[in-house]
């Protein structure tokens, strides 16, 4: 593929590259080969530092060359440029060429610092070289307000393509409105006392003489000019004074500038460049994915680099999963296009973990510091203050969104401080704001947090960090156990949703080597209760196994302190197995090792609620009469001292064993007697013990009584309500609950096999997605039964075989005749139905 070519320019110079041509004031200048290559590398930076090893990888790749030959090189070059202070050598450092560097196309008119020129009135901007992708209704934007405004800034992190936008902008703006542009590029100096000079060349002003100010000002008043004014964050303000001072002194004059910050200059109007759209996670074909501007760049960079790449289904799938990995970058998405040739986009998805690392492959007539994702964080942090790198670096703990109070719960010290520095980062575009219904909050791209992380590490401030962000999470679900006492509505449990991400990283880092074990057990037990709000009690299961093992392998600091905290785990760990594996033996281990160990330490309320998980192991696994001496023993000690929350909580507990014990009316004036005690609407919604909605685990008792008196046309009148109620609150735990304990059976018993075929869909659809074996084996008992026979799930318990033979289940009726089945549903086992 032929490589484009651009024209450096530099004092009275042009270096034609890739021919590596080299004039002055025109007229060709002879240089050798190794010599040219030199410049090549040294004018290519910018005037940026190139190290040794630099310049002996990209000069001579692959060879063994001694220091000796390259300072032989270097002084034919310096010869050939009639100059030896053109090239400074930094000791133990490298090299850099001292002056500006001004890029453009070899046809293009460059402001090459030779004479002062005339007006220029014809010249054209500088167009963009790559084809320009998703931008069209910002270029637009600011083509209608350069007019009426005068004074824009394009602000964006590093790679989001501002300066490709503001050259798109400029060649539009001077189609439709006939005047000049100047291009002026102050990436390459690094001195605010040179921002005028450095305008001063790109007019083709060089001589201006002591008035250089005054020789540019009225250069730019002969005739309507676009100033674009390109990188100025490290020059911000000497850029912002001289924008004032020239429009100030010109009123025909448009200025469009590019930085990481704004100026915050008078009359500057910011536009915020955002990344580029991403396919969504449920766009799975190629022409969906094709739609979404981040993936057309990908498919444009990659057919640059393979012409013969074309994106299939299979191909598209992982193309988006790269672009919503990459946040939408530009930069960062073409530097992943570009190793096309080397993986297809499966692979390359699979190997983006470390981005920064897999991003290198960057235009080589590109600024150095976007010829990968790396350099261009690296420029910016650069130019950050000490407390913006540390607070930037700490940071990178947040997997999600945080907010003001999280961001000083990590970074610690004084809020106000904490506050401005953050204030800075987000003006300087490594920290994205966003303002949504509950206030302000951040986040950091995937790319900038994965920078941050290093950092971090090389700062030797991980664990500092990581321990910072675990109590900072610890404080804010400190009330948790509001949650598990059915006193939390789902409002304040959904506000904490976000977080799961966080909790996550955190106890991934807690029982690690350089973990807090002591904090990681307090961390999960005050979190488990949003783990069964989000429906996740199958990835709870293995983190509490983990930190099971990690307390008896490694203990903790002080054991006899953490035994409260045991229990808790301990309980959650048997609701995690009831809603995954349903009555399993280890369930009821699981809770009467807790009651033990919580009656052990006198902790009165953590043996009542290991005590409700004791309960609900013997209720599912079908030992009813069991259920119903532990329900009656949980009262008891509750007695009248206790909460409404406890005193209700018993009586659920009897009014569901004395349902399976067969005693409906008992059951049912228990219900009654819940219902008018616990009639507050603001409780309507909350969890209970299991982190079922407790409404819903009330009607679906309430239609099954109903139905077992013989009511059963009021019975499906409930289960339509409970399956309205049930999607509307859209939790799926509860979800399956209902559906499986409630709707569907008695649906069934209805003769509605239509409408519980529709609600076995949703259960299976439900429990297969969030890996709830025990709530899938409802949906699979229920359709073999409705089938007419089949046979029952291997994992199924007693409650569910139960619950199967009611259905039709042919083997399950055999199953339970075998053992002289006696039990609630003993009435209604017939003869098998036929198949529905």
């Amino acid at each position: 593929m032929t490589e484009r070519s651009v024209r450096l320019a530099f004092g009275g110079f042009t270096l034609d590259l890739p021919h590596l041509t080299l004039c002055r004031d025109g007229q060709p200048v002879k240089l050798g080969g190794r010599a040219a290559n030199l410049l090549a590398v040294l004018a290519g930076a910018g005037g940026e530092l190139v190290t040794r090893d630099r310049l002996l990888a990209e000069v001579w790749p692959g060879q063994v060359i001694d220091e000796s030959a390259v300072r032989v090189h270097l002084s034919g070059l310096r010869k050939a440029l009639g100059d030896d202070r053109l090239i400074v050598n930094e000791a133990g450092r490298g090299y850099r060429l001292t002056l500006p560097v001004v890029r453009s196309l070899p046809d293009a008119p460059v402001a090459v610092p030779t004479a002062p020129s005339p007006a220029m009135d014809t010249a054209a901007p500088l167009s963009p070289l790559v084809p320009l992708v998703g931008r069209t209704a910002i270029v637009r934007t600011l083509v209608d307000e350069l007019p009426q405004r005068r004074f824009l800034t394009l602000a964006g992190p590093g790679g989001m393509g501002k300066t490709t936008v503001a050259l798109a902008t400029a060649t539009d703006f001077t189609g439709n409105h006939g005047v000049r542009v100047r291009f002026v590029d102050f990436a390459p100096i690094a001195d605010p006392v040179l921002a005028e000079g450095t305008v001063a060349v790109a007019l083709g002003l060089p001589g201006a003489g002591t008035d250089r100010l005054g020789a540019v000002i009225a250069d730019l008043a002969a005739a309507p000019t676009l100033l674009l004014l390109d990188n100025c964050e490290h020059l911000v303000d000497a850029a912002a004074a001289l924008a004032e001072q020239l429009l100030a002194a010109v009123p025909s004059l448009l200025i469009l500038a590019t930085s990481r910050e704004p100026l915050r200059a008078v009359g500057e109007w910011v536009h915020r460049l955002p990344a580029l759209p991403v396919p969504p996670e449920e766009c799975r074909d190629a022409a969906g994915v094709l739609a979404y501007p981040a993936a057309a760049l990908f498919h444009d960079r990659a057919r640059a680099v393979h012409a013969d790449f074309a994106m299939d289904d299979g191909d598209a799938v992982a193309v988006a999963e790269i672009c919503r990995r990459l946040d939408g970058i530009p930069l960062a998405i073409e530097l992943a296009a570009a190793r096309i040739d080397l993986m297809d986009p499966p692979e390359l998805a699979r190997r983006l973990q470390d981005s920064l690392d897999l991003l290198t492959r960057g235009r080589r007539t590109a600024l150095p510091r976007h010829r990968t994702l790396r350099a261009a964080l690296d420029w910016s942090y650069g130019l950050l203050t000490a407390e913006e790198r540390r607070l930037l670096a700490r940071l990178s703990v947040f997997r999600a969104s945080f907010d003001a109070r999280d961001a000083h719960g990590v970074a610690g010290g004084r809020e106000g401080m904490v506050l401005e520095t953050l204030a800075e980062l987000v003006a300087k575009s490594l920290v994205a704001s966003v303002r949504e219904p509950d206030g302000l909050r951040y986040r950091l791209l995937d790319t900038t947090r994965h920078y941050g992380h290093e950092r971090l590490i090389e700062d030797g401030d991980d664990a500092p960090a990581r321990a910072a962000h675990a109590r900072h999470l610890l404080s804010l679900f400190a009330d948790m156990q509001r949650a598990w006492e059915g006193q939390a509505p789902r409002e304040w449990l959904a506000q904490h949703s976000r977080r799961i991400a966080d909790v996550r990283a955190a106890l991934d880092w807690v029982v690690g080597d350089q973990g807090d074990l002591d904090l990681g057990l307090d961390l999960i037990v005050v979190s488990a209760p949003l783990w069964f709000h989000l429906s996740l009690p199958h990835e709870f299961l293995g983190r509490a196994e983990q930190m099971l093992s990690a307390l008896d392998q490694r203990g903790t600091a002080d054991a006899a302190r953490r035994a409260a905290r045991r229990v808790e785990l301990l309980a959650a760990y048997g609701h995690a197995l009831w809603h995954t594996r349903g009555p399993v033996p280890a369930m009821g281990a699981a809770f009467e090792q807790a009651l033990e160990i919580a009656e052990a330490i006198g902790n009165e309320g953590l043996a009542r609620r290991a005590l409700w998980g004791v309960w609900a192991h013997r209720t599912l696994a079908g030992r009813y009469a069991e259920s119903l001496e532990v329900g009656e023993a949980f009262s008891a000690r509750v007695g009248d001292g206790g909460s409404l929350s406890e005193r209700m909580g018993g009586m659920r507990m009897r009014v569901l064993s004395h349902h399976f014990s067969g005693d409906h009316g008992r059951s049912l004036a228990l219900l009654q007697a819940v219902m008018a005690a616990d009639a507050d609407p603001t409780r309507a919604t909350n969890a209970n013990y299991a982190q079922v909605d407790g409404r819903i685990a009330m009607l679906s008792m309430l239609m099954r009584l109903r139905w077992m008196m013989g009511d059963v046309p009021a019975a499906l009148d409930l289960a339509r309500e409970c399956a309205d109620e049930v999607m509307r609150i859209d939790h799926t735990l509860s979800v399956c609950y209902g559906l499986a304990i409630g709707c569907i059976p008695v649906a069934i018993a209805a003769g509605a096999p239509d409408l519980a075929l529709a609600w076995i869909g949703v259960l299976d659809q439900r429990a297969r997605h969030h890996a709830l074996d025990h709530w899938r084996a409802f949906a699979d008992g229920y359709a073999a039964g409705l089938g007419g026979g089949g046979g029952v799930p291997a994992i199924a318990s007693p409650m569910q075989l139960e619950m199967f033979a009611v259905a039709g289940s042919a083997t399950a009726r055999t199953m339970l005749r075998e053992r002289a089945y006696q039990g609630w549903c003993a009435p209604l086992l017939g003869p098998v139905k036929a198949a529905v």
